[in-house]
């Protein structure tokens, strides 16, 4: 069993670099208070550019609470349209590239998408305990079921002693079902009957140019059930939001602090993604982005079902990582270094020890813990992967079979 390490690298004041357990990394970052309405505006990271990732990870702000917060590949040849249905398809035909883009067939008008969508849309009003006193932030939910169950983000309601569900019938108090920091998802439940469920749709069959509407709370309940309307900007755009990288949905509609948990909607009225982050500088706009559903639908399940997330491969060590920034700022080497190996993780079978220095996982070099952390995530529980160590002074490959994580 796994504990989380709560280490925030500071002991007596000396700083000895920052705490991780598969899951979980934490720095030495100053955390934002929550005020009134809104989450004060995290620091913007920038993420430097690896040759082992091939391209330059894009850094997002969550957006929640009020503010909180693939690659992309060139098509050779032409584009057309067809009347062949929703699914993309690639035809390969010598040097020749066709791509099918959706037609999406079976639109609704947006007036209609709004009458649709929005009663299985509610507002969600916390309040947190701080060093300072009480905080209030708000957000935005999807409705599930109509028994009640309700999909948002971790974010909105991390930390909240107090949560509350405004529906197009009523106010109610929720509590939580399952939440998850990694992907960002979260499940509520209220006791009420005879909501109206979304209808979901498939993240899948989005390609670049679809239609995408977001309904949701900006601002909070002044501006509730405010609809904004763009495009699918990009299907898979690789992210860095705080310590986790994400696959992430890029559109230009509008996504403002406490639309995260909202729905993403396609041009037929099917929830596709559920909003969570935008990019925030004063010379960027209509960057957003959303989690596709099928990832967050396949989350909410086994929050619903387990109350944690099932078959994610872990590896069972804590270690301590050190940026190459901290390390020229505090005169400690850089790199990943092995705190804990847990008793009977696949860690500690495969053979690694506290002490050891992780380089690379399945031959790409790693330098922090969210690095690491995004190549075991490619990974599935089963899977027989190398993790190359550094040992008093020697470089070795370790085999570990991942196998997968608990609830703790």
């Amino acid at each position: 069993m796994n504990e989380y390490s709560n280490n925030n690298g500071y002991n007596n004041g000396e700083y000895r670099g920052s705490g991780y357990n598969d899951d979980l990394y934490m720095d030495a970052r100053q955390n934002g208070f929550t005020g009134y309405g809104y989450h004060s505006e995290p620091r913007y990271i920038e993420v430097e550019k690896k040759k082992t990732f091939g391209q330059k990870l894009l850094s997002a702000v969550l957006v929640g609470g009020l503010m909180l917060g693939s690659s992309a590949a060139t098509l050779a040849g032409y584009i057309h349209f067809t009347e062949q249905g929703s699914k993309p398809q690639v035809i390969q035909g010598g040097q020749q590239v066709v791509y099918t883009l959706s037609s999406e067939e079976g639109s609704l008008t947006p007036q209609e998408i709004f009458v649709k969508c929005n009663p299985s849309v509610v507002a969600i009003s916390t309040q947190s305990r701080s060093y300072y006193g009480i905080g209030e932030s708000s957000g935005t939910g999807i409705i599930m079921s109509e028994d009640g169950y309700i999909i948002t983000n971790h974010h909105v309601i991390d930390g909240a002693v107090d949560i509350q569900v405004t529906t197009k019938n009523g106010v109610y108090p929720a509590t939580v079902v399952g939440s998850e920091a990694k992907s960002d998802m979260a499940v509520i439940k209220i006791e009420a009957t005879g909501l109206q469920p979304a209808e979901f749709g498939s993240s899948a069959e989005l390609v670049t140019g679809d239609s995408a509407i977001v309904i949701g709370n900006p601002l909070g309940l002044e501006f509730a059930d405010t609809m904004t309307v763009g495009y699918v900007s990009a299907t898979e755009r690789v992210v860095q939001i705080s310590d986790y990288i994400m696959t992430l949905i890029q559109v230009d509609a509008a996504v403002n602090p406490g639309n995260s948990g909202g729905p993403l909607i396609n041009s037929r009225g099917q929830v596709v993604g559920v909003v969570n982050a935008k990019i925030s500088q004063d010379a960027v706009e209509g960057i957003g982005f959303a989690i596709p559903i099928d990832t967050a639908m396949t989350i909410a399940q086994d929050l619903i079902e387990h109350g944690y997330v099932t078959n994610r491969p872990m590896l069972g060590i804590t270690v301590q990582s050190i940026t190459q920034e901290q390390a020229a700022y505090y005169g400690y080497e850089p790199g990943i270094t092995i705190t804990e190996v847990s008793p009977g993780s696949c860690a500690e079978a495969g053979g690694m020890k506290v002490g050891d220095k992780i380089l690379a996982f399945n031959g790409v070099e790693v330098d922090n813990a969210t690095e690491l952390n995004y190549e075991k995530d490619k990974c599935s529980v089963g899977d027989t992967v190398t993790v190359t160590i550094e040992r008093e002074g020697q470089k070795m490959d370790l085999t570990i079979v991942l196998t997968a994580g608990t609830a703790a």
